[in-house]
């Protein structure tokens, strides 16, 4: 009874936080910001350091990181007698960059010197852009070896400065006093309980915030001149955004044809406007239920040249064939926290395969649940030589019930037809 006590206490702290950041709006949201990002990788966050960058790649996101546009730093640190590793303002000109930078960083364990790593956050606020707001993101357990609240003060006392301290690991061994040291307020501390609902909240602020962020021409008239100033803001909804996934069949069936697959999605991923405000691409590899598994997900890669090499090192697996698993997993990538963009991207499964299903969940029902996510689903077969070895008529009644309709059933010989398709969301972008 306690227990669940206790769980009833945690979800309802981790809503109501959730609540109060949306309705005090706390953060400075602006097409230009500076953003620093403190990352703690001590061994008391050791466990939950995952966790802590996930956090921060998925609210990086919703960001539009350029030198004109969201100006990005990070400190990442453990003791005092580490080096600590500082990437001054613009270290990332992109957010591709950005990801590829945060995704190599690991816990190196040791001591926790969070003072030491305020003093080096007040070292690159001067060096900050000081005609824009600033959001700094401290994410750490607060279980610092050092006193850190002269720096956290000063920190604070920058102008159009807003602090979070986002918690790591189970948030009862999080020194939460500390925390809000370091924020200066608690409802800016983010509790790890309440990460993911945290997560979608600040996403979706930013989000919101960013359609704002169009292109404008501003008239400033005097007694004695006439000034035209035009501004060009980036805007970060780009209307080109496509979350494609692409589903191939992997199982022995296809052993003959299989290369003809990674050919054809490699050729579709080459068409297109690869990048975090564009294309996102997931890549599904299927055959037995066991054997299915997503081989990256749409955050993983921002440019096409990443998505091609990974497509392009899919290992064959052989085995029998679980369409539906395939098209099932292909799904979840409707999903915030694998890099889909639900109401914003337009939704694209594109499936290779022979049509010869024989395990796992059946593939209508499975291709009707994608369709009721939002996805606009593609069949693709290869028409392959009767002659080969091991060559297999295609099963066309099951390419018929995956795709939306005959009209999104294509083959080797007809899929430029299909990228032609596929890529009307990008042309105004390409």
């Amino acid at each position: 009874m306690k227990a669940q006590l206790l769980s009833c206490v945690v979800v309802a702290v981790a809503v109501l936080f959730a609540v109060d950041i949306q309705a005090r709006d706390p953060f400075p949201i602006s097409c230009n910001l500076n953003v620093l990002i403190v990352f703690d990788r001590s061994d008391s966050v050791k466990g939950a350091f995952n966790r802590s960058r996930d956090f921060v790649l998925g609210m990086s996101e919703e960001l539009n990181i350029a030198p004109d546009a969201h100006r990005v730093a990070m400190i990442v640190y453990s003791g005092a007698t580490l080096r600590k590793e500082v990437y001054p303002w613009n270290f990332a000109k992109s957010n591709e960059e950005f990801s590829r930078t945060t995704l190599k960083l690991r816990a190196v364990g040791g001591t926790t010197d969070t003072k030491g790593a305020l003093e080096e956050a007040l070292k690159l606020m001067e060096t900050r852009n000081k005609t824009v707001a600033t959001l700094i993101m401290v994410v750490t357990d607060g279980r610092s070896g050092t006193r850190t609240d002269v720096p956290a003060k000063a920190l604070l006392a920058n102008e159009d400065t807003w602090v979070f301290a986002a918690a790591t690991g189970d948030p009862r061994f999080a020194d939460r006093d500390e925390l809000e040291k370091i924020a200066g307020d608690i409802n800016r501390v983010i509790m790890q309980s309440g990460r993911d609902l945290a997560i979608d909240i600040t996403r979706n602020i930013l989000r919101q915030a960013q359609i704002k962020c169009r292109k404008t021409t501003t008239t400033t008239t005097t007694t004695t001149t006439t000034t035209t100033t035009t501004t060009t803001t980036t805007n970060p909804i780009t209307d080109c955004e496509m979350d494609l996934v692409l589903v191939l069949d992997f199982s022995t069936t296809t052993e003959p044809i299989y290369l003809r697959y990674i050919a054809m999605a490699q050729k579709l991923v080459g068409k297109l406007k690869i990048g975090s405000h564009y294309t996102r691409v997931a890549l599904v590899l299927f055959s037995s239920v066991g054997k299915t598994y997503t081989a990256f997900n749409l955050n993983h890669y921002y440019n096409a040249e990443d998505v091609n090499k990974a497509i392009s090192a899919s290992e064959y697996t052989g085995g029998t064939t679980a369409t539906g698993e395939g098209i099932r997993q292909a799904t979840e990538q409707v999903n915030e926290r694998t890099g889909g963009r639900p109401g914003l991207a337009k939704q694209v499964m594109v499936v290779f395969t022979d049509g010869w299903s024989n395990r796992g969940p059946e593939p209508e029902p499975m291709a009707k649940a994608a369709r009721a996510a939002g996805f606009e689903l593609y069949a693709v077969q290869s028409e392959g030589n009767p002659d080969d070895e091991g060559y297999l008529e295609t099963n066309s009644f099951v390419l018929d019930v995956v795709a939306d309709d005959m009209d999104h059933v294509f083959s080797d010989k007809t899929f430029d037809k299909l990228i032609d398709r596929v890529r009307q969301r990008n042309l105004k972008c390409l």
